[in-house]
């Protein structure tokens, strides 16, 4: 499946790979999935996560990854309920230029730009 961008995940500074997130809990599954870029996999297990920042973050994430505007619009609205629950920090890397934009929220500016980049790139079909 093609995506229009890749979610990073960050602790300290230091880029998380799957090895890096070996915790049992089910936000830690959901972390896995997202640094294998399983976004359809993570979305399923963050939808039964604790309600964070971090969580409705990355559901927005994954489906603006997957070209799907109006559930990351929804989830992106609801993350601007609740705070920071983890210690851990995202970002975004565009496929063609490799630039690498940190996210710590989402703003509808930021969305429509990923998706307009998406469609430059030929990532929507």
């Amino acid at each position: 499946m093609r995506v229009g961008f890749r979610i990073l995940i960050f602790k300290d500074g230091k880029r998380l790979y799957k090895d890096d997130l070996q915790g049992d809990g089910v936000f830690e599954r959901a972390l896995r999935y997202i640094a294998e870029f399983k976004y359809l996999e993570a979305t399923k297990w963050l939808l039964i996560c604790e309600d964070s920042l971090e969580k409705y973050l990355l559901l927005s994430l994954t489906n603006l990854a997957l070209c799907q505007r109006e559930q990351a619009m929804e989830f992106m609205l609801e993350a601007k309920k609740f705070s920071k629950r983890y210690e851990i920090n995202f970002a975004i890397e565009k496929p063609l230029s490799r630039e690498i934009i940190a996210v710590d929220r989402l703003e509808v500016s930021l969305i429509d730009s990923l998706l307009a980049c998406q469609r430059q790139e030929g990532a929507l079909q």
